[in-house]
């Protein structure tokens, strides 16, 4: 059990009140009243008595409860639990598509949603852990990024990961005046968002700050082809490469030739005619030493986490013990033995004059 630096100061009130209340009980009996008899033998029955033998009692359990509260003041504290706290990560940029086509159904765990909703579930399952197999990514600086016909940061790279998530479910199909599929330009601004985690890690170090990022890597999700114009993705992917970032690309597919459609005289399936040409996306991810995987479900999603999860692992961390405090229970004590002290004083051991 630790104890505060005042510690030492309390220690000495205890024993300067214990001193105290001693020279008090030798001194309130040398001036007790006296009657003389000659013979005190007639006296020996109160000697025997219980009441007369521990009427000390009420005076020790003062004693004990103001022992108790000085103890509560010096704030003694118990170490419960070793935490582990994160001195190199990565740095992991998110882009998600938000293109109008991920609206478009996808199951995950037998329920049915739309691509873009499935993604973010997944998305927190990587981050915060929890279903397939997914640990999280507690030591990670992670950021997100969206984009449909142009490019939107929805969190820079941050190690608040609550707060990360939250602003994942903020993400909203694009309208169709934004649509469109510019993986380049998100590419491109995502490299740029990762080139300057190291300035804000030099900044950071001034406030004695010492975490470090191990890599940097991208995870693209995407469920369209590029839109012309804008940045080309291979030129993107090259600029990651240089900067030495990894790209890890993901195809969202469906098994089905047929996908529902809105109009207005409501829902329709059509046939969406030849499958998704991921030559591009593969492209990118061999370029820069990442890694390139379909998914047409949140199952399957999750198993590509989950093997990016296995790929990029931090390693160093730093322990350290965390302190409970246990002040209450002292005060709690220094309660019960003051009400002790007082009702024994107004029952047992009432003094009537």
């Amino acid at each position: 059990m630790k104890f505060d630096l005042i510690s030492a100061a309390v220690a000495g009130g205890v024993f300067i009140v214990f001193i105290m209340t001693l020279i008090w009980r030798y001194r309130s009996g040398q001036y007790t009243a006296a009657l003389r008899y000659s013979d005190t033998n007639q006296l020996n029955f109160a000697g025997s008595s219980w009441r007369v033998r521990l009427r000390w009692v009420p005076v020790a359990l003062r004693i004990l409860a103001v022992g108790s509260l000085l103890i509560a003041f010096a704030r003694p504290q118990l170490g419960l639990e070793i935490i582990r706290t994160a001195r190199e990560g990565i740095a992991i940029q998110m882009v998600i598509d938000r293109s109008s086509s991920m609206l478009q159904p996808m199951t995950l765990n037998g329920d049915e949603s739309n691509r873009l909703q499935v993604v973010k579930e997944v998305f927190r399952e990587f981050v915060v852990g929890g279903r397939g197999g997914l640990e999280g990514r507690s030591n990670d600086m992670i950021g997100l990024t969206s984009f449909a016909g142009f490019v939107e940061e929805n969190a820079p790279l941050t190690l608040d990961h609550d707060t990360l998530v939250n602003f994942a479910q903020t993400i909203r199909p694009a309208s169709r005046v934004e649509d469109g599929t510019m993986i380049g330009d998100a590419l491109y601004f995502s490299t740029l968002r990762l080139i300057s985690v190291d300035e804000l890690l030099k900044q950071a170090e001034e406030k004695n700050n010492t975490y470090k990022v191990k890599s940097k890597i991208i995870i693209l999700l995407t469920d369209g082809q590029q839109t012309p114009g804008g940045q080309h993705p291979l030129e993107a992917a090259e600029f990651a490469r240089s900067n030495g970032i990894k790209v890890y690309t993901v195809a969202i597919t469906s098994d089905s030739k047929y996908v529902k459609r809105d109009s207005l005289l409501g829902q329709f399936f059509s046939f969406q005619g030849r499958e998704l040409d991921t030559t591009l996306l593969e492209q990118i991810a061999e370029s820069t030493g990442g890694m390139f995987a379909k998914a047409s479900s949140g199952e399957m999603l999750l198993k590509i986490y989950n093997q990016i999860d296995q790929m990029e692992k931090s390693q160093f961390e730093e322990k350290f013990t965390t302190f409970k405090e246990q002040f209450p229970m002292f005060i709690f004590l220094a309660l019960i033995f003051l009400m002790g002290e007082i009702v024994l004083r107004q029952t047992l051991f009432r003094k009537i004059p």
